[in-house]
């Protein structure tokens, strides 16, 4: 049921469409290609056919506005304004890179600029060296990731890995945080990080590799999602009776 769709997630971005003409399979390919992107994220996406569900379409969409995007916080659409349809026209050319720049300055927690995404990625986002240094001190165990572009590789395996984590653990109730530094060479190289790289800091000071535990994960060969999340599991707390991870 859609209502309870939008309702039951905090963040939701939907897609009202018809299977004819071109600008809905153009629509239709770029906000697939978001849904792909970002499919690691904490929003959902969703697409409705309003040739076969009219009535749906009727409550939700004014007549020849398919297709159209709806985004959702909290169970209730948002209101974007004009000009910012304007600029990601004329900045993005109708691409899939101005869907997320909507999506992130309309769906974050605060007014914060587009590039922030405090609440759309699992792992916050760090675009400058105070925070970084701040989040290091305000956590117990941070995890951080250094890395290169968004579409790189390595950047996408360590989203789905940090996604996995907490779908897993609800590690965010077990006092681990998690951050990352892309695209920010000043950043990474002030801290000594490898790019691409993920360091784990325990109270602020970064966790020195020796025999019995390894504080970095910076592989020479392929990133891979299994030995990555393994690497983070690693790190997360463990019940003294069972020896497993105490998520309770």
């Amino acid at each position: 049921d859609y209502c309870n769709f939008v309702q039951d997630k905090d963040l939701a971005y939907v897609l009202f469409y018809s299977p004819q003409g071109r600008l809905n399979r153009d629509i239709g390919a770029k906000f697939e290609q978001v849904a792909h992107d970002w499919r690691h994220t904490r929003i959902s996406f969703a697409k409705i056919d309003v040739d076969r569900d009219r009535d749906m379409a009727a409550k939700w969409v004014e007549p020849g506005m398919v297709p159209t995007n709806v985004m959702y916080k909290f169970g209730r659409p948002v209101e974007v304004k004009p000009s910012d349809f304007e600029y990601i026209r004329d900045k993005y050319h109708g691409s899939a890179e101005g869907q997320k720049w909507m999506l992130s300055k309309y769906l974050q927690d605060s007014a914060e600029k587009a590039d922030q995404r405090s609440n759309i990625f699992y792992a916050d986002p760090l675009v400058s060296k105070k925070k970084l240094k701040k989040f290091k001190k305000k956590h117990e165990v941070a995890v951080i990731g250094f890395f290169g572009k968004e579409t790189d590789l390595a950047t996408r395996v360590w989203h789905e890995a940090v996604w996995t984590v907490h779908k897993r653990s609800d590690a965010e109730y077990l006092g681990v945080a998690f951050a990352e530094v892309v695209d920010n060479a000043a950043i990474s190289e002030k801290e000594g990080a490898t790019v691409p790289s993920v360091r784990v800091y325990l109270d602020g000071r970064l966790v020195d590799d020796d025999e019995s535990i390894q504080g970095t994960y910076a592989p020479t060969t392929v990133w891979e999602l299994q030995p990555l999340t393994e690497f983070i599991e690693g790190f997360l707390p463990v019940s003294e009776e069972t020896g497993e991870l105490d998520i309770c």
